[in-house]
């Protein structure tokens, strides 16, 4: 629970912070925000991502570099199972910070608490109980990671304390108008082509709209997989897309498929089906194969959620 995960953060002093693969904005802001916590209460971190950060989510300043240590505790923050983390091996004590629905307890100390809007709603909670305080790094990087899982303050976990949250952070400096231009209105033209693309392959089934890009695609078209962040949330604000699913290469071998619903569970109940998991409105799974071979199947498990829950 959240006080033994306090008494671990007040007890040791050398962490390592690990989240999640394909880092959203959450699993940033959160774990960045720890990181410039810890070593503002005079603590040593480091952050660690399976794979690279977007751009548009590094807000500077970022925190200093740690030099060599062998970290007491890892933070694995935002990180629902293990298997999110890929090839990182913790080399410390886990304490696991999370509100992912689908988490099914790991690591000697943990706090989940699906409840929460956001693991940066979580590690705002925690930095309270520390007495830490939140200066403009930790304000900005909290705020973007609240920003990011409530959709700009439009999901269903917007809650009143949400907005007191928020309240509390640009009051410490944290600048509404820079994070939501940072991250609604600082899209790279190839991420228009990726999201062209993805409409003109379009697929609709009993209330699913879905679509899948290749490897191919993102090699002709000069992108990375941090050019296919977001997609699906466009792809949800179709009018009559109750199930919104977009898969994607990752490489030869592996896709990534992300799901969005409206007012059911489906996006939860389609991941569980393919071994992923998530929120009930928000979820994912990756496996092996291709897209354009898998993206029938996916249809046909999100047409039974949509048509019955």
């Amino acid at each position: 629970m959240k006080k033994a995960v306090v008494e671990s953060i007040r007890r040791h002093t050398y962490f390592e912070i690990i989240t999640h693969e394909w880092p959203d904005e959450d699993a940033v802001g959160s774990s960045m925000a720890l990181a410039h916590a810890l070593k503002g209460m005079g603590k040593a971190a480091s952050l660690v991502y399976p794979t690279p950060v977007p751009e548009s989510l590094l807000l500077p300043p970022l925190p200093q570099e740690t030099g060599a240590m062998s970290p007491e505790i890892s933070l694995l923050v935002d990180v629902s199972d293990l298997r999110m983390i890929r090839d990182v091996k913790p080399m410390g004590e886990i304490v696991a910070i999370d509100h992912h629905m689908t988490n099914q307890g790991y690591g000697k100390v943990a706090w989940v608490d699906s409840r929460k809007s956001s693991t940066a709603e979580m590690v705002f909670d925690i930095l309270s109980d520390l007495q830490a305080p939140i200066d403009l790094p930790v304000a900005i990087n909290l705020y973007m990671g609240i920003f990011g899982d409530t959709g700009g303050f439009s999901h269903p976990n917007t809650t009143p304390r949400v907005f007191a949250i928020a309240q509390k952070l640009t009051r410490a400096g944290a600048d509404p108008n820079m994070i939501a231009n940072r991250l609604k209105r600082s899209r790279s033209l190839v991420w228009y082509h990726i999201l062209c693309l993805a409409m003109e392959r379009l697929i609709e089934k009993d209330g699913v709209y879905a679509s899948y890009i290749t490897l191919e695609d993102i090699e002709r078209l000069h992108a990375t997989s941090i050019d296919t962040g977001g997609i699906v949330e466009e792809m949800s604000c179709l009018a009559g897309a109750e199930l919104s699913v977009f898969v994607r290469d990752v490489d030869d071998m592996h896709i990534h498929c992300s799901l969005r619903s409206k007012q059911t569970s489906a996006a939860l109940f389609t991941a569980l089906a393919f071994g992923g998991g998530g929120h009930a409105k928000a979820a994912g799974f990756s496996l092996q194969g291709s897209a354009k071979d898998l993206i029938g199947k996916v249809i046909e498990e999100g047409a039974r959620w949509t048509m019955t829950v």
